[in-house]
């Protein structure tokens, strides 16, 4: 893809609610919640580890929430891309923040610059459909 993220990723786990708010623009008849869990996040951004498909386009409501010290933040988001592991266990998602509430985002960035400080050092990566790869 020809995407790039504007700021750093740090490959970390935290746990992550996800709803799916609309595909192709139609909200979906049931909405039913489901967790999964991050394998990286950045400031515009998250790689979900999922059980199911998310269509890229979807738009979604996340609730992520951070260990040590614990805090959560709710995001709104639409997936970028979407790929199934080699073995076809795990699913992936990358999710880009869209509409997350400026306050939300400020808090957001305060905390995984302080808790990651290399997320605001390192050089700027590429987005990569492959899950394996540091997108």
């Amino acid at each position: 893809m020809s995407e790039i993220r504007k700021s750093n990723r740090m490959f970390t786990r935290s746990e992550v609610v996800v709803k799916v708010l609309a595909v192709d623009g139609i909200p979906p008849q049931k909405v039913t919640p489901f967790y999964c869990h991050s394998s990286d996040l950045s400031i515009e951004g998250i790689r979900l580890v999922l059980d199911r498909e998310l269509p890229p386009g979807a738009q979604v409501e996340l609730i992520v929430v951070l260990l040590d010290p614990p805090a959560s933040f709710r995001h709104m988001g639409v997936v970028r891309w979407h790929k199934a592991s080699a073995e076809g266990q795990n699913k992936f998602a990358g999710i880009e923040f869209t509409a997350s509430s400026p306050a939300v985002m400020a808090v957001w960035k305060r905390v995984l610059t302080e808790r990651y400080p290399m997320i605001s050092s390192m050089p700027a990566q590429r987005f990569a459909k492959d899950p394996d790869s540091a997108w």
